[in-house]
């Protein structure tokens, strides 16, 4: 039987702070990866069909073709924030 722990142990809500970042920079980076990677294997398709491996541009497809609604979502996140006048961290 696990014993609590004691009160003052367990977080306060009061002293948990988001961190002050918005996420499009890691979003943008990330969406530029999966569209390199989709270019760099297109050449490559008939090599990767033989392999078994046609899925990797699926993968690369898919990972920008989420990657540009993502985006979406964290530049407007981000303008929403600012026209408020919070800091990043603090939606």
């Amino acid at each position: 039987m696990s014993t609590p722990l004691p009160d003052a142990a367990s977080p306060r809500p009061e002293e948990l702070r988001p961190l002050p970042y918005d996420g499009v920079r890691s979003v943008a980076v990330g969406t530029v990866v999966w569209l390199v990677a989709l270019l760099v294997m297109l050449p490559f398709t008939d090599d990767l069909r033989a392999d078994g491996r046609l899925w990797w541009i699926a993968t690369a497809a898919v990972g920008f073709g989420l990657g540009l609604p993502g985006l979406w979502v964290v530049v407007r996140r981000r303008r929403r924030l600012r026209e408020a006048g919070e800091p990043p961290g603090a939606a």
